[in-house]
């Protein structure tokens, strides 16, 4: 099955809003062994739209659009579809029922059957939304289906999940199973990965599949579409592929696998060993701490953070001396400790971390220029340990990666963690 996926919208294209739904249609399909096979971003423009409903059309067994629905002027996208199959807009009692209920959800009272809600194109089908008030619709033309749903990622992602199986279930392949393989490595380039540190592993992994590098922030995504005939065969791909990466000299580097971010695989393990943490913050600026909090169940686990920007805060509230800002300043190795320290003990946390740096653009001294960072680690029991890094990029770029490298350091201490406790 070839699907098409149509993204109506000029404030995309204009870069007012970014699109989140081609990432949630093909996480969506990849579970059910399917994957878009083209997509296209159009204006709000009727000649633009029809132009992208016939180039997709033309290819593709399934169309899928998202964006368009509201009630404002410029969502043309239903009476724009209606024009390219030759079908009036109608009032379609069934469109009105589904509007009914989309808006009780909210406790809402729907305007009446007047509203534009209410209307469809002749031989279309409504499709209730969950979480919004604009219904989708779909319908079978030509034994392909087109499948519309409003471009709200959430409207769009809930409206994916209820129905799109179920409209084209005839269409779905049986015999096609489908599988991305992704090793998350990290503090390694694409480069030196493929040309010194494993020169065969490229060619090793394209004899299971589409073999794909992404790199990305401080490591990279080693991902390998892997396709088979049956469960079985897949199951044995994947293991084959698996045994590769840990003969790999790489495997030192892989921290993760599949699409679990740093963050989750933490809590995960975390709640697991019942680990409590905490960050004392400077140049990172809360970042670890809005990162982690972003992870359903972060709470059992995480029990808070200083962001100690001033001298004042590292002083009063972590205890850090006087005399060490002084003798060895705010960004120093001394400092690092004295922050991890004071939060593992006013926390009373298993691991603290502190992060201390210089984000840029000013600041810096000829020994700790700007991108220097110090990672402070306190566990209980331990002597605390610190990192010196000197890293690239402007003021967001850095304040990113600090928090980055403050992540694998406490992954990596909770593995050690976990283990002691196995």
């Amino acid at each position: 099955m070839k699907i098409g996926f149509l993204i109506i919208g000029s404030e995309i294209l204009d870069g007012k809003i970014t699109d989140l739904n081609t990432k949630i249609l093909s996480e969506y399909l990849r579970s059910h062994h399917e994957e878009i096979h083209e997509s296209m971003v159009v204006r709000d423009t009727k000649s633009d739209i029809e132009h992208g409903l016939r180039e997709l059309f033309h290819t593709h067994d399934v169309v899928i659009t998202s964006g368009g629905l509201g009630p404002t002027k410029d969502d043309i996208t239903k009476e724009t579809i209606a024009s390219f199959f030759g079908k009036k807009i109608l009032f379609h009692p069934d469109a009105l029922k589904t509007s009914e209920d989309n808006y009780k959800r909210f406790h809402r009272t729907f305007p009446g059957k007047d509203h534009t809600y209410s209307y469809l194109p002749e031989d279309f089908s409504p499709l209730s939304n969950t979480m919004g008030f604009a219904p989708g619709f779909y319908t079978k033309h030509q034994n392909k289906f087109l499948f519309s749903a409003p471009g709200v990622p959430r409207e769009f992602k809930r409206m994916i999940e209820d129905h799109l199986f179920s409209v084209i279930s005839e269409k779905l392949e049986k015999t096609t199973f489908l599988k991305h393989v992704i090793m998350r490595t990290k503090y390694i380039p694409e480069e030196k990965i493929f040309q010194e540190v494993d020169t065969l592993l490229w060619d090793k992994l394209s004899h299971y599949g589409e073999v794909s590098s992404l790199p990305n922030l401080m490591g990279v995504d080693i991902g390998v579409k892997v396709r088979a005939s049956s469960e079985e065969e897949l199951e044995k791909k994947v293991l084959e592929l698996h045994s590769i990466f840990e003969k790999s000299p790489l495997h030192k580097n892989i921290w993760g696998q599949g699409r679990e971010t740093l963050e989750e695989k933490i809590i995960k393990l975390c709640n697991l060993r019942n680990i409590k943490f905490g960050f004392a913050e400077s140049a990172s600026g809360g970042l670890c701490s809005h990162r982690i909090t972003g992870v359903p169940g972060s709470s059992q686990s995480f029990m808070g953070s200083v962001v100690c920007y001033d001298e004042k805060i590292k002083e009063d509230i972590l205890g850090v001396k006087k005399e060490t800002l002084l003798n060895h300043s705010a960004v120093s190795s001394e400092t690092a400790t004295e922050m991890a320290m004071g939060l593992l003990e006013k926390f009373h946390l298993d691991i603290a971390l502190s992060i201390t740096g210089y984000a840029g653009p000013g600041g810096g001294t000829s020994e700790n220029p700007v991108g220097t960072v110090f990672i402070g680690k306190a566990k209980r029991g331990k002597p605390v340990e610190v990192q010196k890094l000197n890293l690239f990029g402007d003021r967001e770029i850095l304040k990113q990666r600090f928090s980055q490298v403050a992540l694998f350091t406490l992954l990596e201490e909770v593995e050690k963690f976990t283990s002691s406790l196995s």
